[in-house]
């Protein structure tokens, strides 16, 4: 894994909100959640755009074996909740390839299977129908949309039990090194509070006020 990837592992999707918030940068994915709450991943985007089926049957999961060990397979599907674009095959595969997880605008199905393998999937939602001849790949590795955040290939995404957000792959080093700041002011703020000290003093003490804000 690289280190960057390493270093941002430790922290909590909350703690690299409140860096970006910062910076000024959008990045949090609105309404997607982990299949269990259990899951976490991070990796490199591997982008997939999706659109509804024209006049031939579209392909759904072809890509699969172009997704290198690690990466997360981000998927744009516009949101949509009436027909799956990620189930139990692709888990299966993704599981076996070592693949870092799933991100979806959409729903997945076939969720015991996710569970099983503990292959972390977050999504909009789940849904059994499937999506063969209702969509079709439009785009491997281009820019996507997730939640209205912009996702690009080799961005990084992270997952918790929070949910998922995206890093811009310009930025990272400066958002890595903010939340870092972040976190060992709040746990300076946690340590302080535990020997006594009152939180409206700790929260001075250590700028609490400040920490995500521009």
């Amino acid at each position: 894994m690289e280190k960057i990837l390493e270093d941002l592992s430790k922290l909590a999707t909350s703690t690299i909100s409140d860096a970006m918030d910062k910076l000024g940068i959008a990045g949090t994915c609105l309404s997607i959640k982990p299949l269990d709450y259990g899951f976490r991943m991070i990796g490199r985007a591997f982008t997939v755009k999706y659109g509804p089926v024209g006049t031939e049957r579209g392909t759904v999961g072809d890509y699969i074996d172009d997704v290198k060990p690690g990466e997360i397979v981000v998927l744009d599907n516009g949101g949509r909740r009436d027909c799956t674009v990620w189930g139990d095959i692709l888990t299966s595969v993704a599981h076996q390839r070592g693949i870092g997880g799933t991100l979806i605008d959409g729903v997945c199905r076939d969720t015991n299977r996710s569970r099983e393998l503990a292959y972390p999937i977050f999504s909009v939602d789940r849904f059994m129908r499937t999506g063969k001849d209702r969509v079709q790949v439009d785009g491997v590795n281009v820019p996507v949309s997730v939640a209205n955040i912009r996702v690009r290939p080799a961005d990084i995404v992270v997952g918790d039990a929070d949910g998922a957000l995206v890093i811009p792959r310009e930025i990272e080093g400066k958002v890595l090194q903010l939340a870092q700041e972040i976190e060992e002011a709040e746990e300076g703020i946690r340590k302080a509070v535990a020997s006594g000290v009152k939180l409206v003093e700790a929260r001075k003490k250590f700028g609490y006020h400040d920490l995500q804000h521009k």
